[in-house]
């Protein structure tokens, strides 16, 4: 049996439809809806939407010590507003949709070394079988393969980082982008 046909069939019973409610892009009493993005994937988002990279990401909030000074974290973030992502529209409607990125794409599902995780959604057991989960499974083995890549080429660069005291920055796969 293939990964995909594999994840699929775990997919499957969850009767996951989308609702289209926007709560996946919507902040939340706890604060928690920080969609973490690649650089590619915010790459790619700028030329769908002709913003800049500040326009769209904001580094991950918390930022660790490095070694010889300086603070980093190795995550970007979408924007978001004081209620939801900055991409979600009135309607509840992603105005990226061709160009979101992968973790959109597969939430509210995710590999995590190799099996299907499952997180809280509205849409989770609204029928009795999951129609699309196929597209989910693929979406889900390709944000995996993607998410692997990203983070040994960050941690090759992180490796090799040098930060002077009081600098700040964000170590990605394309590089030490130092911040404000």
């Amino acid at each position: 049996m293939t990964d995909t046909r594999r994840i699929a069939d775990d997919i499957r019973p969850t009767g996951f439809t989308c609702l289209m409610c926007g709560a996946c892009c919507s902040r939340g009493e706890d604060d928690g809806m920080l969609v973490l993005v690649s650089a590619p994937e915010i790459r790619a988002m700028m030329d769908y939407t002709g913003l800049t990279w500040d326009e769209i990401a904001e580094p991950y909030p918390d930022m660790m010590p490095a070694e010889g000074g300086g603070t980093f974290t190795l995550a970007w973030c979408l924007r978001r507003t004081e209620e939801a992502c900055i991409f979600l529209d009135k309607n509840n409607r992603c105005t990226i949709y061709q160009a979101r990125p992968l973790i959109c794409r597969t939430y509210p599902f995710a590999l995590e070394e190799g099996t299907l995780s499952v997180y809280a959604c509205p849409g989770i057991g609204q029928n009795t079988v999951c129609t699309g989960a196929e597209t989910i499974a693929e979406e889900c083995i390709r944000r995996d393969a993607a998410e692997r890549v990203d983070a040994e080429r960050t941690r090759e660069i992180f490796m090799a980082m040098d930060l002077k005291p009081n600098e700040c920055a964000v170590v990605d796969s394309e590089g030490v982008k130092r911040i404000g």
